[in-house]
């Protein structure tokens, strides 16, 4: 038979983990991701990975032409921001009967801070099918380097 002998202090916390917790816990999320919404707004709900030294941003805009869609570089912020057409906004549908309109539409915007130095200068945009695919090049001195070793 093994024996434990009860510690009192392993099971107390921290502080800083207690309040860590109830963060983590809460409704409130912290910002880890350097994604923050455009004030007057509605949040974009977006893709965001690394490829081949290139960030990728992708974002659903149903219905938006690529002339109505703002993209602004700012020092590794991209801020992207469309205006989603709907039939609700048109004149004569103002009058319709709703039942249901669950479709968003207005102006969705998104800002993300990315982690390293990007080239603004390369950044390339694309809509295809309702997909917005922002192809953002990390700057060279961003990039890993590889370093040969000399033998003497």
């Amino acid at each position: 038979m093994v024996m434990h002998r009860w510690d009192p202090y392993t099971d107390l916390v921290t502080l800083r983990q207690a309040m860590d917790r109830l963060l983590d816990q809460s409704f409130v999320r912290r910002d880890q991701t350097g994604v923050r919404e455009v004030t007057g707004a509605r949040s974009m709900p977006i893709d965001l990975y690394e490829r081949n030294g290139d960030y990728i941003v992708k974002a659903y805009l149903p219905g938006v032409r690529a002339e109505d869609v703002d993209i602004n570089a700012d020092q590794g912020t991209i801020t992207i921001q469309a205006h989603v057409p709907s039939e609700a906004e048109q004149g004569e549908a103002k009058n319709y009967r709703w039942l249901v309109n669950e479709l968003g539409y207005g102006d969705v915007a998104r800002t993300v801070t990315l982690p390293s130095v990007i080239d603004a200068s390369r950044i390339d945009a694309a809509v295809e099918n309702g997909i917005l695919t922002v192809t953002i090049p990390k700057a060279e001195e961003a990039k890993p380097k590889k370093i040969t070793v000399r033998a003497k």
